[in-house]
C-alpha cells in the first residue's frame, strides 16, 4: 500500500510531465480505438458489397488454375486464365451437402466486345423498318436525314482521309470514296430510291457507312450465370430498367452504370456528370476546371448531337433555340454551341431543354432495352465467336449503384456464355452430331468437334484434309442451326442453363461468421470426391480490390505502431527526465535501505497508474467519438467511396475486444518505457545522490 501512495505522491508532485505523458497516452489509446473501428467499418462495408452482389461468402474453382481468381479483375486489369470444371452438377450436389451451405450459382467472368453501327446505320435500319410498315411519311423523312448524313460525310471525307492513311483497308476504301459519295448525292439516285429501295440501301450501307469512323465499339465486361438464381442469391440486385432475363431464355442485361457512362450518348452523359457534381456535390462550372473541361468538350462534339436531328425536328427547334438563347442565328450547327456553351447561370435550365426538346429525338442510348444485338469475345482457344442477344434491361446493386467497382460487369445467361467461350451445349452438340450424320460427312469424335469450338487440341497432328472438313462442317451446321434456332429455340431447360462446364461458382452461406470452417470443409469434400477444386473466400475472390482492405488495416496498424513508437519514447524520456530529478530522494531511499526492487516496484506502480488513468481517458474518448459517428454516419466521398461503405454513409460501431487489446497494449507500451528510467534510478549511488546539490 506504501508503494502506491508514493506512486500516486510522485505523479502529483511532477504534474507537468504526467500530464505531458498522459496525453500522449490519450492520443494513442483514441487513436487505436477509432481506427480499428473505421477500417472494421470498411471491412464490412466491402465483404457486404461483394458478398451480396457478385463474389458470395466463397468461390470454388478449377484446382488446375494457371492464376489465381479476380472476379472483378487482377491488379493490371486482365482475367486472369482459371481454367475450368466440366460438371457444374456435381459440383452442386457434393457442395450442397455442408450444412452451412445455402446456394451454389455457376458463374464464369470474360470480356467481349460488340458495335451497335455507327449513325447511317442505325438510320438505314429505321428506314427498313419504314418501307415494311409502308409508313411514307417516315420514309420520306428519313431519306431527307440520309441526304444529310451524305453531305456530312463529303464534308469530312478529306479528313479521315488524312486521319487513316496506312492503316489496313483505308487506301481503297478512300480510292472508291469520292465516286461513291458523288452516286449518293446525285439526283439520279434518290429518283427512283422507293422504287428500288432495297438496292439503295445497301449501296449506302456498304460503300457510305464505311466511310463514317468514330469511336463506336464498346468494350465490356460480362458474367455468365442463371439470371434467376442470380438474382434470387445476392439481395442487392435489382432491375433498373426493362426487365429480368426470363428464366432459360438467352438475354442480356447491361449494368446501368456501364449503360449511363458508356452506352448513352457521349454529350448528355457528361450533362449528367455535370449535374451531379452541381447539385450534389455544390460544385460550380467558374471554379471547376474538370466541370470546364466537359463543357468545352460538348460545344466541340456539338455535330453529334445536330446531326442525329432530321431535318423536320431540326425546323421544329429552331425558334425555340433561338428563343432561348436570344439569338437570331438560323443555322443548328452554332446555334446547338452556343446552347452547350453553358454557365452556372443557365445551366439547369438548359439541361430541362436538352431532354425535353433535344434527346428524345437523338440516338440517346447505342443499344436500347429491347434490342437484339452482336456480342463478340475470344474463346478459351483464341478464336472469335458471337452471340445475338436481347437486351432485356439494365440492373444495379442497392446502396452502392452509382459506384464504378460495383458496376463494372454486364450479365448473361449461361448458355450464351458457354457459347462465346467456346463451349458447346449438350443441344447444340446432339444437334451438330445429327446434322453431321444428314449430311454425310467426316465421322469425327466429339473430341474433334468440341476441338473447333474451344477445347485445346493439336491441329498438327490431324490432316488437313480432315481440318478443312471440319472447319466446313461447323460452318455449315451452325449457320444452318443459328438460322432455325434464332426465332423458336430461345428457351433452354433448368437443366441445360445451370449445369455444364462452368469457369467458377459462388457460394452463399447460412452463416458468414463460419466462412473459414465451411471454406476447409470444402476443400476436404473436393479432395474426397476427386471434385479438382480449390476454394477462395470473397476477400481472394475479388482480386485487387478485395485485397485493398487488407492493405488499409496493414497502413493503420502501421500508423498506429508509429504512434506507440513515438509514446514509448515520450513517456521513456519523460520518466527519465524525472528520474535524474529525483536523485537526492532516491538516494535518500537508498541510504535508509530501500531495495533496487523497491524502486522497480515503485517506477512499475507509478506508470501502472498513468497507462490506466489515461488509458481510461481515451479509451472513453474514443467509445464517445466512434458512438457520435456511428449514428450519424460519414458521408461516402464520391462514387467510389459509396462501394467501400456500402451505401452513401459509413457507420461506425464499438467492438469491446479492441478495446480491451488497445487498453492492453497501451498498458504494456508504458510498462516497457519504464524499463530504462527505474533501471538508471537503481543505479544512483546514496553517496552520488547526497552529494548532489539542488
Amino acid at each position: 500500500m506504501m508503494l502506491w501512495k508514493l506512486a500516486l505522491r510522485n505523479l502529483f508532485v511532477h504534474r507537468l510531465k504526467t500530464t505531458v505523458t498522459g496525453l500522449i497516452i490519450v492520443f494513442g489509446t483514441t487513436l487505436a480505438i477509432v481506427g480499428n473501428s473505421l477500417v472494421d467499418a470498411i471491412s464490412g462495408g466491402m465483404q457486404r458489397s461483394l458478398t451480396h452482389s457478385i463474389t458470395g461468402d466463397l468461390q470454388v474453382y478449377s484446382k488446375e488454375a494457371k492464376e489465381k481468381i479476380a472476379i472483378l479483375g487482377s491488379m493490371d486489369g486482365n482475367m486472369p486464365d482459371i481454367g475450368y470444371l466440366p460438371d457444374f452438377k456435381k459440383v452442386k450436389d457434393a457442395i450442397l451437402t455442408l450444412p452451412n451451405v445455402k446456394e451454389v450459382i455457376p458463374m464464369g467472368v470474360n470480356t467481349a466486345m460488340l458495335n451497335p453501327g455507327n449513325l447511317l446505320d442505325i438510320k438505314l435500319a429505321e428506314l427498313r423498318a419504314a418501307y415494311q410498315s409502308k409508313s411514307p411519311a417516315r420514309v420520306a423523312s428519313l431519306k431527307e436525314h440520309l441526304l444529310t448524313i451524305v453531305k456530312d460525310i463529303e464534308r469530312s471525307q478529306k479528313e479521315n482521309e488524312q486521319n487513316l492513311l496506312g492503316v489496313y483497308g483505308a487506301d481503297k476504301l478512300f480510292k472508291d470514296a469520292p465516286e461513291s459519295i458523288a452516286t449518293a448525292l446525285s439526283p439520279a439516285f434518290w429518283k427512283d430510291f422507293d422504287a428500288r429501295h432495297e438496292e439503295k440501301i445497301e449501296f449506302l450501307a456498304n460503300k457510305m457507312a464505311p466511310l463514317i469512323f468514330d469511336d463506336n465499339n464498346l468494350f465490356l465486361s460480362y458474367l455468365g450465370t442463371v439470371p434467376e438464381l442470380f438474382q434470387q442469391s445476392f439481395g442487392q440486385f435489382e432491375i433498373a430498367s426493362g426487365e429480368m432475363i426470363p428464366a432459360g431464355a438467352r438475354g442480356f442485361l447491361f449494368s446501368d452504370y456501364i449503360y449511363e457512362t458508356q452506352v448513352k450518348h457521349r454529350v448528355a452523359r457528361r450533362l449528367d456528370q455535370i449535374k451531379k457534381q452541381l447539385v450534389k456535390e455544390k460544385l460550380t462550372i467558374a471554379t471547376n476546371k474538370e466541370i470546364q473541361d466537359k463543357i468545352t468538350a460538348n460545344v466541340a462534339q456539338a455535330a453529334e448531337v445536330y446531326n442525329q436531328l432530321e431535318p423536320s425536328r431540326i425546323q421544329a427547334i429552331l425558334p425555340k433555340l433561338q428563343s432561348l438563347l436570344n439569338s437570331q442565328e438560323k443555322d443548328i450547327a452554332p446555334l446547338l454551341k452556343s446552347f452547350l456553351a453553358m454557365d452556372d447561370t443557365n445551366f439547369l435550365e438548359r439541361f430541362r431543354f436538352f431532354y425535353d426538346e433535344i434527346a428524345p429525338y437523338i440516338i440517346l442510348y447505342r443499344v436500347k432495352v429491347g434490342d437484339t444485338f452482336a456480342i463478340t469475345a475470344f474463346t478459351k482457344s483464341g478464336y472469335s465467336s458471337s452471340v445475338n442477344l436481347k437486351v432485356y434491361g439494365t440492373y444495379r446493386f442497392k446502396s452502392f449503384e452509382s459506384s464504378p467497382l460495383a458496376g463494372s460487369v454486364n450479365v448473361m445467361d449461361m448458355v450464351s456464355f458457354r457459347k462465346l467461350f467456346g463451349f458447346m451445349t449438350a443441344t447444340r452438340r446432339a444437334e451438330t452430331e445429327e446434322l453431321g450424320k444428314e449430311m454425310g460427312t467426316v465421322d469425327f469424335s466429339r473430341d474433334d468437334m468440341e476441338a473447333m469450338f474451344g477445347q485445346s487440341v493439336d491441329v498438327a497432328d490431324k490432316s488437313h484434309e480432315k481440318a478443312s472438313s471440319l472447319a466446313n462442317l461447323a460452318q455449315s451446321a451452325f449457320g444452318k442451326i443459328d438460322s432455325q434456332r434464332r426465332d423458336v429455340d430461345t428457351r433452354y431447360p433448368r437443366d441445360e442453363m445451370e449445369n455444364g462446364v462452368f469457369l467458377n461458382a459462388a457460394i452463399i452461406l447460412k452463416d458468414p461468421s463460419l466462412t473459414d470452417r465451411t471454406l476447409q470443409e470444402i476443400a476436404k469434400l473436393s479432395d474426397a470426391q476427386g471434385l479438382g477444386l480449390q476454394v477462395a473466400d470473397w476477400r481472394e475472390a475479388a482480386g485487387g480490390i478485395g485485397q485493398l482492405t487488407t492493405m488499409v488495416r496493414g497502413i493503420l496498424y502501421l500508423f498506429v505502431v508509429v504512434i506507440f513508437g513515438v509514446a514509448t519514447f515520450i513517456i521513456m524520456n519523460s520518466m527519465l527526465m524525472a528520474t535524474l530529478e529525483r536523485r537526492r530522494e532516491i538516494g535518500t531511499m537508498r541510504a535508509i535501505g530501500a531495495q533496487r526492487s523497491f524502486l522497480m516496484g515503485l517506477f512499475l506502480r507509478e506508470t501502472f497508474v498513468l497507462a490506466f488513468v489515461f488509458g481510461a481517458i481515451g479509451t472513453l474518448i474514443g467509445v464517445a467519438i466512434v458512438s457520435v459517428v456511428g449514428m450519424k454516419g460519414i458521408p461516402a466521398m464520391g462514387d467510389v467511396s459509396t462501394f467501400f461503405f456500402s451505401g452513401d454513409r459509413l457507420y461506425l460501431s464499438v467492438n469491446p475486444l479492441h478495446i480491451a487489446l488497445v487498453f492492453i497494449a497501451m498498458t504494456i507500451v508504458a510498462i516497457v518505457s519504464t524499463q530504462y528510467p527505474a533501471w538508471r534510478a537503481m543505479q544512483i549511488s546514496p553517496l552520488d545522490a547526497m552529494q548532489t546539490s539542488e
